[in-house]
């Protein structure tokens, strides 16, 4: 389970391979930038990462990327049927989406 803080009072606990897949929807669909990947093993490698230490920009362009990548992923997922797997992964963009509408 990873810790996405997405603000001061917003925090996206979300499982890691979920947050894998969506940081690779996003990479390889061009809503993210090829030189924010390394973000992927930072949050990876420590559990997390949290938006409101890193520089703004790029805090700008992660959320703003994984939001359009959790859009286009739902869109494309439909009405997926609540299995473990298929429904966290919905669920999860479900919330991160929620948490992030105000950003």
């Amino acid at each position: 389970m990873l810790s996405i803080r997405l603000d001061r009072e917003r925090e996206w606990w979300v499982p890691g391979r979920v947050f894998e897949r969506l940081f690779q929807s996003a990479l390889e669909n061009g809503q993210l930038r090829t030189d924010l990947s390394e973000w992927q093993h930072v949050a990876e490698a420590n559990g997390g990462i949290s938006l409101v230490d890193i520089e703004p920009a790029v805090a700008r362009s992660l959320t703003s990327g994984l939001r359009a990548a959790a859009s286009a992923e739902l869109a494309r997922l439909g009405d997926v049927e609540e299995r473990p797997e298929g429904g966290t992964y919905k669920v999860s963009l479900e919330k991160l989406l929620l948490l992030s509408q105000e950003l």
